[in-house]
């Protein structure tokens, strides 16, 4: 790994910035997380032939970027929090199951249509978020191309197909295509300083506990004991969560060195086979669950779709449903498919956990 700035990176990060403008002006959700792994991963996949090849990004910099991004889920939410639990334990418990299903069926899908490997098709199927998933697999020594790529497709799926489905079901946009927001502009300089002070502090408790995915919950469980406990109330400037998701995804398009078209055409179709097998769960789950919690069948539809927390919420709040109880269904699922996730790891593949 280089220590420091090589000027070969400049191109990479110039590439994922275009991808992320031209996801922010087409509409894209998390424009600037999968806009920039496109953008880098084209450039790297275009510049790199026979022995020109790119240098390998330091290790520090999707962590602190990471934990930033941790800060600021973290924060999103508020002691209303507490008087919700009560009510969706069942759902909650729920996501147990459904994780398992989903973690399977992935699995299933990579290994024996896929082909994969035993240690990447595990990565690749869990049904976490992209950089959780990833960041576990980096720990693991699984192919972070493959994981990235999978994780990158079925995201892409979902978080475009459910506001376009709402949109052809009830005539109207949701989510981001509505122009939803849970990024603040009503901010002061505390705020910011308060994200990134919470995320550097919370990546130094996460490796002091030993947490997994370390640099990503410490700061997202500071951050959440700090807002549910009524100590601060943070307003997210949009630029800042923009700039973090742009550094994450460029960094994580860089890793698509050495790729080759016939793995990427092989992940486009793994990747739309493991979003809709897990679009089908999502609803399973809800028609199961909507006579036990007080919540609507589209409600619990978008609780249990593994798309992204952000743009879950924002499909919640255009739905004119509570957009904490979708966020809180998702932070679960991301929480308890890392935790889950990393321990079975750790006994089918006999991995030693990082010092």
């Amino acid at each position: 790994m280089t220590a420091g700035f090589d000027n070969r990176y400049l191109p990479i990060f110039i590439f994922g910035l275009i991808g992320g403008i031209g996801a922010y002006f087409v509409g894209v959700p998390m424009p600037f997380m999968l806009g920039g792994i496109f953008g880098a991963a084209c450039f790297v996949l275009w510049y790199e032939r026979g022995e020109r090849q790119l240098p390998k990004l330091s290790r520090w910099v999707r962590p602190v970027f990471m934990s930033i991004i941790g800060a600021m889920i973290g924060s999103r939410f508020s002691p209303e929090i507490l008087t919700l639990l009560p009510q969706f334990w069942v759902s909650g418990v729920a996501l147990v199951p459904y994780i398992l299903l989903a973690h399977g069926g992935n699995y299933a899908i990579m290994r024996l249509l896929g082909r994969y490997k035993k240690l990447d098709a595990y990565f690749a199927a869990m049904p976490g978020g992209i950089i959780d998933s990833t960041a576990l697999a980096e720990e693991a020594g699984a192919d972070l191309r493959i994981v990235t790529a999978q994780h990158f497709i079925r995201i892409i799926l979902v978080v475009a197909s459910v506001p376009l489905l709402f949109l052809f079901i009830r005539g109207s946009a949701v989510g981001s295509l509505a122009g939803e927001t849970m990024a603040s502009t009503d901010y002061d300089i505390t705020d910011v300083v308060l994200i990134i002070g919470i995320g550097l502090v919370g990546l130094g408790l996460g490796r002091l506990t030993r947490l997994p995915v370390s640099h990503m919950l410490g700061p997202l469980f500071l951050a959440l004991i700090l807002s549910v406990g009524g100590f601060v109330e943070i307003a997210i400037p949009p630029w800042l969560g923009h700039a973090a998701q742009y550094v994450v995804g460029t960094a994580l398009g860089a890793q698509f060195s050495g790729v080759s078209r016939k793995v990427l055409l092989r992940g486009l179709g793994m990747g739309i086979l493991a979003g809709l097998y897990m679009l089908g769960l999502a609803v399973i789950f809800a028609t199961l669950l909507v006579e036990y919690v007080p919540a609507d069948f589209e409600a619990l539809f978008i609780s249990f779709t593994a798309g992204g927390l952000a743009e879950m919420s924002l499909i919640a709040l255009s739905l004119n449903f509570n957009p904490v109880v979708v966020a809180l269904h998702h932070l679960v699922r991301i929480l308890l498919t890392v935790y889950i996730g990393n321990f079975l790891s750790r006994r089918i593949f006999k991995l030693v956990p990082l010092r």
